[in-house]
């Protein structure tokens, strides 16, 4: 069956339940049972995978509508159901139908694309004497797999990767803990969502950051371009410095955040698309794969792994397929686990090279409209955004 090409019939406000409200519950730790009604395929390629509802059951609808007598044996009359599809339609059709057979239900308006907009947040844990002068926030959009941060130093905060959404993720952060928005900065061109910097700096007079070989074809107003051992000041001596590390693009920059404490000094780096905590970041969007592989190579070994093992790897994206967000708990770990769990970087440069070169996914569903898009620095409320950023991340390898 096609996506979401019937006309459903109406449903009643009753009968739907906003993405958010949905995640209100789970948070709660309510007992819901999510049923998907789109197809197996579908539901293999972009899941609803979130806390403890890790996988949910997929009856289509076509196989729902024709096996109404079967319902009951797949389908608990105990719990709140709550139907799910691409788009909101199928599900509405399955929630009518499953009220009228006496369920408790409700379908999920704006089905994934409406999920596709749903964030968590979660604090970084830091040592306890830093916490005075420095918070780190991670903002996840739990369905496309896009991480953005916060650093607050006092007041003043610093945005890293922030994706469009910004009522719902970053400014809605900034007004619960009373922060002003003074930096904002990419640490690359991203090819699977539009990037919120322009439009984040303009909202809140923010200076906007990018990395200096990254290729932009514009920079307007309040936007400076960042190079290698540049130090970006947070705010009462705390500093951010840039490295860069090529390899996912020519100009990605990584961002190292030094800790002081009793006990000595914690190190974060916000890698990017570099390198993930469980993962390494694809090098062929921009057509080069076999050049941009050996830059990357040459990244982790002189410049990432560099750092102590206890450094803490803070990644702009996670796979969904393979981790699944916990609410509140941060994706994170040191450099010391991800060196022991991801063998490529282990790998001779030739075999990691060759490896990378035949191991692509697939690329992300209109990524050359976005790398074009974030090129110019479009400010996102400029364009229809729509399905152009419909479906998970793809921004990693693994072995």
């Amino acid at each position: 069956m096609g996506r979401d090409r019937r006309n459903p019939p109406k449903v009643g406000s009753s009968l739907e339940i906003e993405a958010s409200k949905l995640k209100e519950k789970l948070d709660k730790g309510e007992d819901v049972f999510i049923l998907d009604v789109r197809t197996s395929e579908e539901h293999e390629a972009w899941q609803l995978s979130y806390d403890k509802y890790q996988k949910t059951s997929v009856i289509p609808i076509d196989t729902l509508v024709g096996s109404q007598n079967s319902i009951t044996k797949q389908i608990p009359k105990n719990k709140e159901i709550v139907t799910l599809c691409a788009h909101g339609h199928r599900s509405q059709m399955a929630a009518q139908m499953l009220h009228n057979l006496g369920y408790n239900v409700k379908s999920i308006k704006g089905g994934m694309a409406a999920w596709n907009q749903v964030y968590d947040f979660a604090e970084v844990p830091i040592p306890s004497s830093a916490r005075r002068q420095v918070r780190i926030w991670q903002i996840r959009r739990v369905s496309k797999g896009c991480i953005a941060y916060v650093i607050a130093i006092g007041s003043d905060a610093t945005a890293l990767d922030c994706t469009c959404d910004l009522d719902d993720s970053v400014l809605r952060l900034a007004k619960d803990e009373d922060l002003k928005i003074k930096n904002v900065i990419d640490t690359h061109m991203h090819a699977d969502h539009v990037s919120g910097l322009s439009a984040l700096a303009k909202r809140t007079g923010a200076q906007g950051f990018i990395g200096a070989k990254e290729a932009y074809q514009a920079a307007g107003a309040g936007v400076k371009s960042v190079k290698d051992g540049d130090k970006l000041s947070l705010g009462e001596g705390v500093s951010l410095l840039a490295v860069h590390t090529p390899g996912h693009t020519e100009g990605s920059i990584s961002f190292v955040l030094t800790l002081d404490s009793n006990t000595g000094k914690r190190t974060c780096i916000f890698t990017g698309d570099t390198i993930f905590v469980n993962a390494v970041g694809r090098p062929d969007l921009h057509d080069k794969a076999k050049e941009f592989a050996s830059k990357l190579y040459d990244t982790y070994q002189e410049r990432i792994l560099k750092y102590a093992d206890d450094t803490t790897i803070l990644p702009a994206h996670f796979d969904t397929n393979s981790i699944t967000v916990k609410h509140g708990q941060p994706i994170a770990d040191t450099i010391g686990s991800i060196r022991r769990k991801i063998k490529l970087l282990s790998m001779p440069k030739d075999e990691f090279v060759k490896f990378m070169v035949s191991s692509v996914p697939p690329r992300p569903a209109n990524y050359q409209k976005i790398i074009k898009i974030n090129k110019q620095l479009i400010q996102c409320d400029r364009i229809t955004i729509g399905d152009l950023e419909e479906g998970p991340n793809s921004c990693a390898i693994r072995m």
